[in-house]
């Protein structure tokens, strides 16, 4: 049996699950989040998870610190 490395696309967090025929595996939600998005490990580099779980513009606009 093949295997996939997976990361969840919210926190981070690896997995290793069965690859199915096409390749993908199905990880369920994640243990630490909850979040039931995932990625190849491999798909990933450093700009691209920065980007993934960095807040956009338009919502770091609508934070307000509190001072």
């Amino acid at each position: 049996m093949t295997y996939l490395d997976v990361e969840c696309l919210r926190c981070g967090g690896p997995r290793r699950v069965p690859a199915d025929d096409a390749g993908r595996g199905d990880a369920g939600e994640c243990p630490r989040c909850h979040y039931l998005g995932w990625a190849p490990s491999e798909a990933l580099n450093e700009s691209i998870r920065r980007r993934i779980r960095e807040p956009s513009p338009q919502i770091r606009a609508r934070v307000k610190l509190v001072a």
